[in-house]
This record gives structure tokens, C-alpha cells and sequence, in this order.
């Protein structure tokens, strides 16, 4: 049976807008699991299995829960002698669920590029656990050409392009595009723009970041940020249009896409 995905667009965007984000704000400010994970302690396979693969949109701490007794043991305790000997296994907890959520984060605004993409056009993102460790969050069909799809943070800091188009990504896409995500403070900017203390040339490009964003964004009542469908029609043309010249093993860096002033 093929999936309605408009159904669980629709769904999933009523998930995120109910989602209450202050209930966690306190795991922000704890970092004390910085460690790379090993891949047997990583979260993405249960994500996906819940958020996309069976579009159970569960709230995270069940979720969490859920991920704390599938890999206790023995994995987190093998990762607990290594690096917290002699912690107690609350303050282990809660630093794995402050990592989760800004990982869970992420991927909920991964996801949701995914589900608008597949519920406004022809040629569907595939994506799974095991590409997204490899650095791939999905795949489409385009002109021929299997396009990986990065989705990538980005501010108006100018962050540099993700690490290379490594060989192994290279056995499952042709070329990879990185899909910007603009993360901006909305009132910051906005009030740097009415302070007398701000240059003009800096209130000017304020403004036109300001424009990038609602253009191409949306801030929803909760602060949770999500795509616009404009912008998947944005992506989709640029996909075309860079597919024509580009070779395979390359890669199309965001600034093609949405260049930040």
C-alpha cells in the first residue's frame, strides 16, 4: 500500500507545532556526554523507527525511555567504565537525554523537509538509519542522478561546507546537495535593527536575513522552525539546474542554494 504522505505531513507538522520545548529547555545548559558515540549507542535507528519509518510521533521523553532500556546493557554501561567510573548512573542519564535532545531536535527538522518533500512531489526521498550514519539524511531520484541530501544549520556566521564527498557516500549517491536551514534569533535581530548603536550596512543585512528566513521558514507558535513549501520547490529547481553540469562524486554546497549575505 502506497504511504499518503501528504496525511503524515500533516500529522507530523501538528506533532511539532503541539510540541511544548520549554519542558526541556533545562537539558540545554547540561553537556557532560560530549563523547563521540560509538554507533552501537546511537539514537538514529529508534528515531527512525518511530518518526519516520512507522510515523509514531511520540514525545521524547518515551522515546528516550525507550532508547535507555534497549542499550543499557550492555552498551551504556560498557561506555559508563569507560568515561564516568564511579558516576552515578542518574547523572549518566541525564547527560545521555541532554545529547538526545539536540540530536532529536535535529532530526525532527530533518524530517520534516523529508515529509514536506514526499508530500509535494513525484520523486520520493528515501532515507534510513543506516544513511544517515554514513552522512546522507536521504536520497532522490533526480534527471536520472541518485542525489544525497544533507540538511545543514546554518546562521549568518557562515559556517564552512561539511567534510567531503567520501568514497562510501559515493556507493549510494551520484552527487550530494546541502539543503540550508537558517537558524537566526528573530528578536535579536530585530531589535539590533531600531538600536541607534547598530551601523546601517549591519541593520541592511539584517534586514535581508530577516527576509531570507520568512521567506523561505517558519517560526511556529512554540519556536519550532520548519520549511515553507516555496523552498522545497527552491531546492528542487537548483537540484535540476546544478544536476545538468555537475559530475558525479561532487558536491553542491549550500551557498548554491540560499546564499547568507
Amino acid at each position: 500500500m502506497e504511504r499518503n504522505w501528504k496525511y503524515d505531513l500533516e500529522r507530523f507538522e501538528e506533532f511539532l507545532s503541539n510540541l511544548d520545548l520549554n519542558r526541556y529547555s533545562g537539558l540545554r545548559k547540561i553537556k557532560t556526554v560530549e563523547q563521540d558515540l560509538p554507533q552501537e549507542l546511537l539514537p538514529l535507528e529508534i528515531y527512525y523507527r518511530y518518526y519516520w519509518d512507522h510515523a509514531e510521533f511520540k514525545e521524547f521523553e518515551e522515546v528516550f525511555q525507550t532508547y535507555w532500556h534497549e542499550k543499557l546493557n550492555p552498551h551504556i554501561y560498557n561506555f559508563i567504565k569507560k568515561y564516568f567510573y564511579g558516576c552515578s548512573l542518574q547523572f549518566v542519564e541525564e547527560g545521555f537525554k541532554a545529547r538526545l535532545y539536540r540530536i532529536w531536535i535535529s532530526i525532527l527538522t530533518q524530517f520534516h523537509f523529508q515529509y514536506l518533500w514526499n508530500a509535494t512531489q513525484k520523486e520520493k526521498i528515501s532515507s534510513s538509519a543506516e544513511l544517515d550514519m554514513m552522512g546522507i539524511d536521504g536520497i532522490v531520484i533526480l534527471n536520472n542522478l541518485y542525489v544525497g541530501i544533507q540538511i545543514k544549520k546554518i546562521s549568518y556566521r557562515r559556517e564552512a561546507s561539511s567534510r567531503r564527498f567520501t568514497r562510501r557516500q559515493q556507493r549510494h549517491a551520484d552527487i550530494i546537495i546541502e539543503v540550508p536551514y537558517l537558524v537566526i534569533d528573530i528578536q535579536d535581530l530585530t531589535s539590533k535593527l531600531s538600536s541607534p548603536r547598530v551601523k546601517e550596512h549591519s541593520k541592511e543585512r539584517y534586514k535581508k536575513l530577516l527576509n531570507l528566513f520568512h521567506q523561505n521558514f517558519k517560526k511556529l507558535d512554540n519556536g519550532f522552525v520548519i520549511f515553507r513549501r516555496s523552498y522545497i520547490e527552491i531546492v528542487r529547481e537548483a537540484i535540476i539546474q546544478e544536476s545538468l553540469t555537475s559530475k558525479k562524486g561532487q558536491k553542491i554546497t549550500y551557498e548554491q542554494i540560499l546564499p547568507v549575505v
